[in-house]
């Protein structure tokens, strides 16, 4: 009899960390990063070989994967794809870091979509025939994945979650305030969070 399988925790969209470091430090912690590159501005104007690039808002900072742009993704990454933002508030004991994933918007996909429809109007109105019908079996053989490939960068793939997730941890899980090892890491393969301890009275 087979074993099923275990299912993988959900990651979570929204996650946040009560540390007892001022805003300032976390902000300094992110730069001293060797796998982040504080940018002004996404794109970067010139490339880079970390890990991670990074930009400072009013409110925190916001974080996205450095994989670089190509053909198929020729804007800044900060519209094309997902990122991770984080807002830090002040507290008595240090900071507060809520971060949250926000993914890229989906409007560019519909040109694919008008695309295809031009393509479907054009044999309509011209007629069909086998050289046409090749040429628009070529369009949807280059197009469709691409739009697959633009979808996944706007939603962001599990590993790509990850890959944030594990840099808030290095930045931010030596400061946390009354967690446990295991709920540092919630979103882990075997790691599930662990229940809320019992209150001495």
């Amino acid at each position: 009899m087979s074993v099923p399988a275990r299912r993988r925790p959900a990651l979570p969209e929204v996650s946040t960390y009560r540390v007892d470091i001022s805003q300032a430090e976390v902000l300094a912690k992110l730069e001293a990063d060797e796998r982040v590159a504080m940018v002004k501005r996404f794109p970067p104007r010139s490339s880079s070989h970390h890990r991670f690039l990074a930009m400072r808002t009013p409110g925190g900072f916001r974080v996205i994967q450095n994989i670089g742009n190509s053909t198929l993704d020729g804007g800044p990454p900060v519209v094309h794809r997902f990122h991770l933002e984080a807002a830090i508030a002040p507290t008595s004991e240090g900071a507060t870091v809520q971060v949250s994933f926000v993914r890229g918007p989906q409007l560019r996909q519909l040109n694919y979509l008008v695309l295809w429809g031009f393509a479907v109007t054009w044999l309509l109105v011209t007629g069909t025939t086998w050289g046409k019908l090749g040429l628009v079996a070529v369009l949807f053989a280059l197009t469709v994945p691409a739009l697959v490939r633009d979808r996944s960068k706007a939603s962001g793939s599990r590993a790509d979650r990850l890959e944030l997730l594990n840099l808030m941890e290095a930045l931010l899980g030596p400061a946390l305030i009354g967690e446990s090892p295991a709920e540092k890491t919630p979103y882990r393969d075997g790691h599930p969070p662990l229940p809320p301890a019992a209150e001495s009275s």
